[in-house]
């Protein structure tokens, strides 16, 4: 069977309707072999039923066609075929430019150098300051030459004969004393005049020792004094 070239869409419809009839010809022609019973006599060529497939050279007529007309199909055009996309190849290498090439090479930075660590100096000593001597004041002395001249007093002796030759005068007598009171030395600074009265000055501060000690704030260790002796008579 010659098929023609491809229909239009008028042309597919009347080729539809075409292989309609033709499908109902052969199922007529095949319920009649089934219900057909007269003997075939034996020798006598049996008639052959030819149906001719051909499709029709020329168009049916419009009273022919029962097929209700539907809306002609438009032909949409096919889209056009896009190209293969290129896969890269799995082997395929991608150029990575070098790094660039410092001018100068960099120096590894210099290691710390481990400076010895100094001995702990050894603790300084607390330095105190000696503790403040107290000074004595000034009416400390004076209070302790007054008691002097007050033991010189109570140990004054009037010489007889002087007093009966009304004898009289003032002896200045110089003399040093040690931190406990005692005369370590004595002379006469002034004489009276009379060697009576000179002799009892001296003997006056031989017989008042031990003075009264010196005030501890006082320094020194000796201690000299001129101490002025008055004989007189009333």
């Amino acid at each position: 069977m010659t098929v023609a070239a491809s229909p239009t869409g008028h042309n597919l419809r009347l080729w539809l309707a075409s292989g309609a009839a033709v499908l109902g010809l052969h199922a007529a022609g095949a319920a009649l072999l089934v219900t057909w019973h007269d003997p075939v006599a034996i020798g006598e060529p049996s008639s052959a039923i030819v149906v001719d497939l051909a499709p029709f050279t020329t168009p049916p007529s419009d009273s022919v066609e029962d097929i209700t007309p539907g809306p002609k199909q438009q032909e949409i055009a096919a889209p056009p075929p896009q190209p293969p996309k290129e896969e890269k190849s799995e082997d395929e290498k991608v150029d990575v430019p070098p790094a660039p090439v410092p001018s100068v090479a960099a120096l590894p930075p210099p290691e710390p150098v481990e400076r010895p660590t100094p001995p702990p100096a050894p603790p300084v000593p607390a330095t105190t300051a000696p503790p403040r001597q107290h000074v004595a004041s000034a009416a400390e002395v004076a209070s302790w030459h007054r008691r002097i001249v007050v033991e010189i007093e109570r140990h004054k002796a009037y010489p007889a004969a002087a007093r009966l030759h009304r004898e009289k005068g003032v002896v200045e007598i110089a003399f040093s004393l040690d931190r406990q009171g005692r005369v370590i030395a004595r002379h006469i600074a002034r004489a009276s005049g009379y060697d009576a009265l000179d002799e009892a000055a001296v003997a006056t501060v031989a017989r008042a020792q031990p003075f009264p000690p010196p005030p501890d704030a006082m320094p020194g260790d000796s201690f000299n004094f001129t101490v002025p002796i008055q004989f007189s008579i009333r």
